[in-house]
């Protein structure tokens, strides 16, 4: 790569301000049950309408006795004088005997209760007659096993918030809390377009089921388009099939090549340029109609690597979440199970699969190293190892980072 190339090489960074710099504003919002939700973006703030746990309730299966009937040395013998089954009215034992209770069962919140675990009786575990009467041989602590009304969550107190996404964790949070509905923004809509004469004549199309499949990872509708020949009328005619998305992808036609057509249509609406990336440098982003568009290379682990550092977070940014920069994904350390080479000049994601350990190991996806049209080797990739520019050689055993995908 000659001086003058450099100059006009985007940095990774700046090719991602500029793609966010497209979310001008977020999908429109509309409410729904937390369970009819996963995968979308919480609209706002929301707060607790119950609170968690919603009353006092036993954390064990045992006896609930007055903490200040346990005078002298044990062991203490009580009357047991009736169930608390979970799901039963409150009940208060009297002053020297004994209730027995089940996990959950609703307790009294008064002072000076306790509740012994049936482990520390003599009462076998497992289901029991009612027994008339309970030997005791430790003395329990005030509130023992007793969960206190709102000591995870108050009424009011804010449970999630604005910018989540919602997944299987969230929604137990939001339906505990009494939030039967909550405002989210809609699924974003991505049409996938693929160009190329190529297509399915010589080569399979493998890059719009890949980018659909990434895209509905993320939560969005996908509209994949019939791929186009390399005819600016075939290209208009197929881009204008996308309108009404929240964003528009297209791989290929991008580089300098005669039949690349997407840049000749498209510009000067969308930036074309080249990104100091390795796979994946040559890169567009733009609208198209208002849209926002992001032109992917053809080949597909570039396409692959593209989705991950510049679509993924555009999607979110979309969809209402705060983008993260690099530095906030997901990521780990792993110990180099190859040889990785840094390119001088470029910043370089390699494919790698993660096998977890004492210590994980990345493993490149090929045997070969990098190659951007080494589709076939991404089954079972989760993570970009994370090469800067400029840092040489990581050696087998030396630490890599690594970007889960």
């Amino acid at each position: 790569m000659t001086e003058s190339e450099l100059l006009v090489l985007r940095s990774l960074s700046e090719h991602l301000d500029a793609v966010l710099s497209l979310a001008t504003a977020p999908t429109p919002v509309t409410t729904m049950a937390p369970s009819d939700a996963l995968g979308l973006t919480l609209a706002a703030n929301i707060y607790a309408k119950l609170a968690v746990p919603p009353f006092h309730n036993s954390a064990m299966d045992g006896f609930l006795v007055h903490h200040a009937d346990f005078n002298g040395p044990g062991p203490w013998t009580f009357p047991v004088i009736g169930d608390i089954p979970a799901g039963t009215d409150v009940r208060t034992p009297r002053r020297g005997a004994a209730l027995r209770i089940m996990t959950g069962a609703p307790v009294p919140e008064e002072p000076g209760l306790a509740v012994v675990p049936v482990e520390h009786t003599n009462i076998p575990r497992g289901p029991q007659s009612l027994p008339s009467s309970v030997t005791i041989f430790t003395a329990p602590k005030p509130s023992a096993h007793i969960r206190m009304r709102g000591e995870d969550t108050a009424i009011g107190e804010l449970t999630v918030a604005q910018g989540t996404r919602i997944d299987a964790a969230t929604i137990a949070a939001l339906v505990s809390t009494g939030n039967a509905t909550v405002p989210v923004h809609q699924p974003i809509r991505v049409s996938i377009l693929a160009t190329g004469d190529e297509l399915d004549r010589q080569i399979p199309n493998s890059n719009s089921p890949m980018l659909a499949a990434l895209c509905q990872s993320q939560g969005a509708q996908t509209h994949v388009l019939p791929a186009t020949g390399d005819t600016p009328a075939a290209l208009r005619a197929a881009l204008e099939a996308a309108k009404g998305s929240n964003l528009i992808l297209t791989t290929g036609g991008i580089s300098a090549g005669a039949f690349d057509i997407v840049r000749e249509l498209l510009s000067p609406d969308v930036w074309f340029g080249q990104v100091a990336l390795q796979p994946g440098k040559p890169q567009g982003a733009g609208t198209f109609d208002g849209i926002p568009i992001l032109c992917l290379p053809g080949n597909p682990v570039s396409a692959f690597v593209s989705f991950h550092l510049f679509v993924a977070p555009l999607m979110r940014a979309l969809s209402g979440q705060v983008p993260q920069g690099l530095d906030e994904r997901p990521q780990l350390m792993a110990s180099a199970a190859c040889e990785f080479h840094a390119d001088s000049k470029r910043d370089r994601f390699i494919p790698v699969r993660i096998k977890y350990g004492t210590t994980p190991q990345a493993i490149s996806s090929h045997r070969s190293g990098l190659g951007s049209h080494f589709v076939a080797s991404l089954a079972g990739v989760t993570g970009l190892a994370y090469l800067p520019h400029g840092t040489g050689t990581t050696a087998i055993g030396q630490p890599v980072r690594v970007l889960l995908v």
